[in-house]
């Protein structure tokens, strides 16, 4: 027999052997990452839309990035009232941020994939927004970008909208320039337009010109020409819709592109065949009826069929991409929302060429409107359930609607629940009203459409309600864990809060309040990273950073003792190991912080002890637990079942003895008593 002492020596040499030949049984191993780190701009709506581009940068160097305010050389000056500029890689900010026009010199960096991400305010002067960028440097070509710092296109304190684009002429010759005003509700109170060739300080035109908003203009071949346009509606409609055109002297267009203003909305472009066709606009009277409605379709910014009201009119297409625009206007009164249908309907029947449903607010309403749009693969019952994710908080109000045909499928639902519809094959609109509790973080809901037996969801989609909210939509190729890590990159300002959550479907798998990074398990299919974050400071925008990877393994933690039993007063030989942990935590019969792998004598045990070993690392916590047996003195150890014989035995032995002196003592005593008679 192997004395203890010698058999605990033994067995930790061994462990510690495999330990360090690494064949302790390893974590499972984890997906590939499923979305690279990216960064984001996102802005308040009460500021410009931020503007980014990719670039790529070829060999490591040098480089400079130029950012130039375009309006500021206009006549008279537009200047922007703020911009600022900053360069990302991946998930880390690269040099120092411009504020201002100017140069960023960006020292020694890497070949690689960069980012531009450009915030601001427009001013004041008509034609303040456009902006130029021109990375250059280490000898390469120079890369340029323009855009138009701009407020987002909805009802605004000016309520403008800008047209910021290029164009080129297929041949030196006139050209017919035209601005129209399409009156979507109403007539514009603004409208101007430029047209100048890159590199000049000139431009070849302006519109109105002596009163007009068309003329000829000589334009050469070969020459890139910005084309910068300013609409801005009336204060009672605070919508409206504009285009501008360029025509050759035959009639053909070159250039055509509308601009919708205020609460005007782009609904999308239907591609449409050679034939007749009909434009269809009604009004859901969902949750109320509206008090205003218009619709029109256009084909290169000119107007092929318009509605001022409810109806349909018909129109002649040619082959072509055409453009949808609707303005609508829901009465101020409780509920103060509306939503409305449009379809473009070939007149020989059939299915729509194109079908959309969209809800609306008055101006002033706390409650929001979001619209989705899917297609039904084949007809029958449909279930779409509404999920109120209750994050950061739980929502005041959210309902859901379905339509199709240009009519409400089923009974709107006013909270979260089940819509059963019955969708025939087709476009399907999804139109939602939301609204999130006062001083709330704002609130997250999810819809998801499925067959109403079951099966494979046709429609996942998740929205933030009151608060900033992007959403990045991941497909998860395989099985495993994974690790989302979100930073406030604090450009231009640090986010005021920020929260991210994943879902999948209906139910949420992982969240986290603030920037770090949360683990969570995920099967095959589609999910959404959703960002929800509040800004703050005087440019009301900030910049984040997110990335989906495989997360780290978590620990595997092995943990034995040499013997399971022992006798009261003795000690344990305790043998651990760990992989994938940066810390260890004895509980139980033992504590305190313990190395990553290693060997402990326990104190003298008295009683059954389990011993617990938690160990954390990137991957999370794992913890590992042993129990031991503690069994009496005398009454244990080597010999319970023949223990116990051997005591009977000597009981019986004992009761033996006894009788036998009992009986010696009656004999005695019955020849003392028989002894007189003889005498006698």
């Amino acid at each position: 027999m192997v004395p203890r002492r010698a058999a605990s020596a033994t067995f930790r040499a061994s462990a510690l052997a495999l330990l360090s030949a690494g064949q302790l049984a390893a974590g499972p191993v984890a997906a590939q990452a499923p979305l690279p780190a990216q960064a984001h701009t996102i802005a308040a709506p009460t500021t410009g839309v931020p503007i980014e581009h990719t670039f790529t940068i070829g060999a490591a160097g040098t480089y400079q990035v130029t950012l130039t305010d375009l309006g500021a050389s206009l006549t008279p000056p537009a200047p922007l009232a703020s911009v600022k500029l900053v360069v990302t890689s991946g998930n880390s900010i690269v040099g120092t941020p411009l504020v201002g026009a100017g140069t960023l010199t960006l020292s020694s960096i890497a070949a690689g994939n960069y980012e531009l991400h450009v915030v601001g305010m427009p001013g004041t002067g008509l034609g303040s927004g456009p902006v130029g960028v021109v990375i250059s440097g280490n000898g390469i070509t120079p890369i340029p970008f323009q855009d138009n710092i701009a407020l987002p296109n909805q009802a605004l304190p000016n309520g403008e909208a800008v047209l910021d684009d290029t164009f080129k002429v297929p041949a030196s010759a006139s050209y017919t320039v035209s601005l129209n005003d399409l009156q979507l509700p109403q007539s514009l109170t603004t409208l101007t337009l430029l047209v100048i060739a890159q590199g000049s300080a000139t431009p070849v035109l302006i519109l109105p010109s002596g009163g007009n908003y068309q003329a000829p203009v000589s334009l050469t071949a070969g020459v890139t020409y910005d084309i910068f346009a300013v609409g801005q509606p009336n204060a009672s409609a605070n919508a409206g819709l504009y285009s501008a055109v360029v025509t050759a002297g035959g009639g053909a267009v070159v250039y055509g592109r509308a601009v919708p203003v205020g609460g005007t909305m782009h609904l999308g472009s239907p591609g449409l065949a050679p034939g007749s066709y009909t434009l269809k606009i009604g009004d859901l009277a969902y949750p109320a009826a509206l008090t205003q409605l218009g619709a029109a379709l256009l084909l290169n910014g000119v107007a092929q069929a318009q509605l001022a009201a409810a109806g349909t009119t018909t129109f002649t297409a040619v082959t072509g991409t055409y453009e949808a625009y609707a303005a609508a206007t829901a009465a101020a009164a409780a509920p103060g929302a509306g939503s409305y249908a449009l379809e473009v309907l070939p007149q020989g029947g059939g299915a729509p060429a194109f079908a959309v449903a969209r809800g609306v607010t008055a101006a002033g309403s706390a409650v929001s409107a979001f619209s989705f749009d899917t297609t039904i693969a084949a007809a029958g019952m449909e279930t779409a359930t509404l999920t109120d994710f209750q994050f950061p908080a739980a929502l005041t109000s959210v309902s859901l609607a379905a339509a199709q045909g240009g009519a409400l499928l089923g009974a709107p639902i006013s909270s979260a629940g089940a819509l059963n519809i019955n969708a025939a094959v087709g476009p399907l609109s999804l139109v939602a009203f939301a609204q999130a509790a006062n001083g709330s973080a704002g609130g997250l809901f999810g819809i998801d459409v499925s067959p109403a037996g079951g099966g494979t969801a046709v429609y996942d989609v998740t929205q933030a309600v009151g608060a900033l909210f992007t959403t990045v939509q991941v497909a998860i190729p395989g099985a495993g864990a994974y690790a989302v890590t979100a930073t406030d990159l604090a450009f231009p300002s640090t986010f005021a809060n920020y929260d991210t959550i994943v879902t999948h479907g209906t139910a949420q798998v992982g969240s986290i309040f603030g920037g770090g990074t949360f683990n969570f398990t995920a099967t095959p299919g589609t999910y959404f990273v959703n960002f929800i974050a509040q800004t703050m400071g005087p440019d009301q925008a900030g910049t984040y950073a997110l990335e989906v990877a495989a997360a780290p393994a978590a620990p595997v933690v092995s943990l034995s003792v040499d013997h399971p039993t022992v006798t009261s007063g003795g000690t344990v030989d305790l043998i651990w190991s760990s992989q994938n942990a940066t810390s260890c935590t004895a509980s139980g019969g033992w504590s305190g912080a313990q190395a990553l792998s290693g060997t402990a004598t326990s104190e003298s045990l008295t009683a059954n002890t389990t011993f617990t070993l938690t160990c954390s690392g990137a991957g999370g916590m794992t913890a590992e637990s042993v129990s031991v047996t503690v069994t009496p003195v005398g009454g244990g150890g080597g010999g319970g079942a023949l223990g116990a014989l051997m005591l009977a035995a000597l009981a019986g032995l004992l009761a033996a003895r006894q009788h036998a002196s009992w009986l010696s003592a009656r004999v005695s005593a019955r020849r003392r008593s028989v002894s007189p008679c003889l005498a006698g």
